[in-house]
């Protein structure tokens, strides 16, 4: 007995093995800011370009030039005056900004001219750096092997074709595209390696972006040696800012431009009978890189879906084929009540929230306070739940993304947040928050 206790003395004192530990802050080589140059011209039209400024001064210069190209390139094909002086006509041109690793950062740049509630232009570019070196990624930093390309071209090629189920894509220009994948523009968030097209590229008058999607986890073994440790986001605090009751005239597109200014992306959980109101606020979020979810056809609780949770669902993909060419593969119910969708198999997951914006009367009275109140209880995996509806919101948007910098946070997309958790999402399956699946699952948190 007394060898028994010397031995359990013994390997009470011996060192722990060290638990991984989450960084708090980002490294110079992920930090990001952009600032905005805007031009008032005649008759209610703006151009707003989004300068990046990252800790790389050649980085910074290579995107200047591109985005100046970029706004020199679309302002020919702004109109002479907006179709309502109220809302006005913009050309916005600003990247997207996606960090994954210690040092890997990329760029998803758009151009896009907005009047009278459509989306008239498009245009893009995308690309990824070292911001160690300045070096520009190219597939080759990425993918070891022929093996690996091939999965890549089979990704392309399936993610393609299925937008816009009703039309057929274009043959030719599809393989012209596999053709050349080896110097495909591309992008690199936490959890997937993106490739990104023009619409029209393969079917006809659609002013819209397509992205394709492949996760880490698919790509591992087939990848170099830098790309899986430029890959590795597990110490990384990751949040999610999800916006509810959208698409709203102007507040939306003013929540994407402040989110994208701090280096965010998000996801949008939309009301299908709102969109054809502003579909153009919808292609928006889509085509600069945010995740487009349903908050159901219609905003009514509970019971009053029963019976035709298919149908709403169907409803609201019907309306998003016309404009972005895919469907919703999130839900968040109205209200948080979910039994009803889960009863009626709405096969898709259905994300409730660990964190909730305050906010009176349809509005945010103090947004840079809220922000700083979100910013200082946020934790890793937090679904952090706000409306786009709300009046003070998209302001919020403004020091939102810098203050959760500042504690080490990314904002991703909550597909993105999961992925890099390693936590399957399954359909008909309620999420709280992305940190266990003991403690987002459990019932007792309804």
């Amino acid at each position: 007995m007394r060898k028994i206790l010397c031995l359990f003395l013994i390997l009470c004192c011996l060192p722990l093995p060290a638990l991984a530990e989450l960084e708090t802050s980002l490294p110079e080589t992920l930090r990001v800011t952009e600032t905005a140059e805007s031009q008032k011209l005649k008759n209610s039209v703006y151009i707003n370009t989004y300068f990046p400024q990252t800790a790389n001064e050649a980085v910074n210069a290579e995107m200047r030039s591109l985005l100046e190209d970029m706004t020199q390139r679309a302002a020919p094909e702004l109109p002479k005056k907006a179709a309502n002086s109220t809302e006005g006509a913009y050309l916005d041109v600003q990247p997207s900004v996606y960090r994954t690793g210690k040092s890997w950062m990329s760029f998803l740049s758009t151009a896009i001219i907005r009047n009278d509630r459509k989306q008239t232009y498009i245009d893009y570019d995308a690309r990824a750096y070292d911001i160690a070196t300045g070096a520009r990624l190219t597939l080759e930093d990425v993918i070891a092997d022929e093996a690996g390309m091939r999965l890549v071209r089979e990704q392309v090629e399936a993610q393609l074709k299925a937008y816009f189920p009703a039309e057929e894509a274009d043959a030719a220009a599809l393989q012209a595209i596999l053709d050349g994948l080896e110097n495909a523009p591309f992008t690199l968030n936490v959890a997937f390696l993106q490739l990104h097209y023009r619409a029209d590229s393969l079917y006809a008058d659609k002013t819209t972006l397509m992205h394709v999607r492949i996760p880490y986890t698919e790509l591992k073994e087939h990848m170099t040696a830098q790309a899986l440790g430029q890959t590795d986001n597990s110490s990384r605090r990751l949040i999610a800012l999800t916006y509810d009751d959208g698409p709203v005239v102007g507040r939306t597109m003013r929540v994407v431009r402040n989110l994208r200014a701090g280096g965010a992306t998000a996801t949008f959980f939309i009301v299908g009978d709102r969109i054809h109101y502003c579909p153009n606020e919808v292609m928006l979020a889509h085509d600069t890189g945010f995740a487009v979810a349903s908050h159901n056809y219609y905003h009514v609780y509970g019971s009053k879906n029963r019976g035709k949770v298919i149908q709403y669902r169907d409803k609201l993909n019907d309306e998003l084929y016309k404009w972005i060419g895919t469907p919703v593969r999130l839900m968040r119910a109205p209200g948080g009540h979910e039994q009803v969708f889960i009863d009626e198999n709405v096969g898709i997951p259905l994300f409730h929230w660990s964190v909730i914006s305050k906010s009176k009367n349809n509005k945010v009275t103090d947004p840079a306070a809220e922000a700083r109140r979100l910013a200082g209880n946020a934790k890793d995996g937090d679904i952090i739940l706000l409306h786009d509806i709300y009046t003070g919101t998209d302001k919020m948007a403004l020091t939102l993304p810098g203050l959760l910098a500042d504690k080490g946070f990314l904002c991703v997309t909550i597909e993105e947040m999961f992925a890099v958790k390693g936590m399957e999402l399954l359909p008909n399956t309620v999420y709280w928050d992305a940190r266990s699946d003991e403690e987002t699952l459990d019932p007792a948190r309804k």
